[in-house]
């Protein structure tokens, strides 16, 4: 009898609705969490998002971050709350994130995508993220604010840039919107300055990264450092009263509306400037090495990567999404589309962008398009040494000092990361 009785319960228990909602739950489709930062393209995250869920029921929880992406990315991946897909930089960040992502080498649609995207996400052969944007960065100028102002050569130089700068303010223009209170544009724009410096001087940029990381050289042992510095002068000179109170938002409002003449940006800009402006007519400048005019050039690179948990319970779902990404119509469609950047997707249809033509156009006549090798410094220098820069723009340290602080967050972040 007791058996009897606890077997009927057994089989109660079963087809309760509380069990079968439970095994209803389970069955249905899963919920991914994303973690993603470039907040300018949350109207194109989310139209994708959208897409996705109404063609495969998944659902893409996805949050978008900033400037305190990583730090946020850091306290989930030490707590064990481990999105099932995340963002991250290429090269370094392959070393720092490691423990944590799916090896991609072997899915199918990774043969999908351009080999010279996949340069920043691969080590020892392995593929260990997904290149999302092909990307330049360099000087973006409203064409006509310097058709009124009489400009049509345009600068490759430091004396050039300069020139053009006194001509702008001569005419009440102001020749620059600086963008200093963004950590990361002071990086990427001062960075470009010696683009060319450690492959002509040090064998090749990672040999040039190696050395900085074991402490044979030090950034204030480049005498190239003041190509820099000078840069940083002249920009900050020529761009308006509180240059360190500038961010991304002035930056393209004040070059879509003529404000300004010049902004150190990527193609990622353009569509915030063309929302403000529709009309707009931008060019791209080539961003000058001193006033050497032959090694200036742009900074071009699929950086921005995208990183799958490997131990996710979502892993699965997660490669789905990013099959759909690189083989739908609307994926192979959505970054040169709705996103218009450059696709690493083979034969993606080319963006209604004019950067992207830009930068096209002057790689194919021969203008330089440097990696974005300080993606290659240890994680963590990019917002460290970008503050110790905004100090120096600031006018908190002087060039001496900015080199000592820069050479010692450097030091201490490479020993903490080797």
């Amino acid at each position: 009898m007791k058996k009897l009785l606890f077997t009927l319960l057994v089989l109660l228990l079963a087809f309760s609705p509380l069990t079968a909602a439970g095994q209803e739950e389970k069955a249905g489709p899963p919920t991914l969490n994303v973690l993603f930062y470039s907040p300018e393209l949350a109207e194109q995250y989310n139209d994708m998002v959208a897409a996705y869920k109404a063609e495969t029921g998944v659902t893409l929880d996805i949050t978008v971050l900033q400037t305190d992406y990583r730090s946020v990315l850091t306290s989930r991946l030490n707590s064990g709350d481990v999105p099932d897909i995340f963002m991250s930089s290429a090269y370094a960040d392959n070393s720092t994130y490691k423990d944590y992502v799916y090896d991609l080498t072997d899915e199918a649609f990774i043969q999908e995508l351009e080999p010279s995207a996949l340069q920043g996400v691969t080590v020892d052969g392995r593929v260990l993220g997904y290149p999302f944007l092909v990307q330049s960065h360099s000087f973006i100028y409203n064409k006509q604010v310097f058709e009124e102002n009489g400009i049509t050569t345009l600068p490759r130089t430091l004396d050039e840039f300069e020139a053009v700068a006194k001509k702008l303010q001569a005419n009440g223009v102001q020749p620059f919107a600086t963008g200093f209170k963004e950590f990361w544009v002071l990086p990427q724009t001062a960075w470009q300055a010696i683009a060319n410096v450690p492959v002509e001087n040090y064998g090749g940029y990672e040999n040039f990264v190696s050395m900085l990381n074991t402490g044979k050289l030090k950034f204030k042992d480049i005498p190239e450092m003041s190509q820099v510095f000078d840069l940083l002068d002249l920009i900050g000179e020529y761009g308006g009263p509180k240059p360190n109170e500038s961010d991304f938002n002035d930056q393209t409002s004040a070059l879509a509306t003529g404000k300004v003449a010049m902004i150190h940006q990527g193609n990622w800009a353009e569509d915030s400037i063309r929302k403000t402006n529709p009309e707009v007519e931008l060019g791209f400048l080539v961003g000058p090495t001193g006033n050497n005019a032959e090694t200036a050039g742009l900074m071009f690179d699929s950086n921005q990567t995208i990183r799958i948990a490997k131990d996710g319970e979502n892993l699965e779902e997660s490669l789905a999404w990013l099959e759909w990404l690189t083989t739908s119509e609307y994926g192979r469609n959505w970054i040169p589309g709705q996103v218009k950047q450059l696709s690493p997707i083979k034969g993606a249809a080319a963006p209604d962008s004019q950067i992207a033509e830009s930068t096209t156009a002057m790689l194919g006549e021969g203008v330089p398009g440097y990696p974005w090798f300080y993606q290659m410094f240890p994680t963590g220098t990019e917002q460290q040494l970008g503050a110790i820069f905004q100090g120096y723009c600031a006018g908190l340290t002087d060039r001496a000092e900015t080199l000592d602080a820069l050479d010692a967050a450097y030091t201490k972040i490479a020993k903490a990361a080797f």
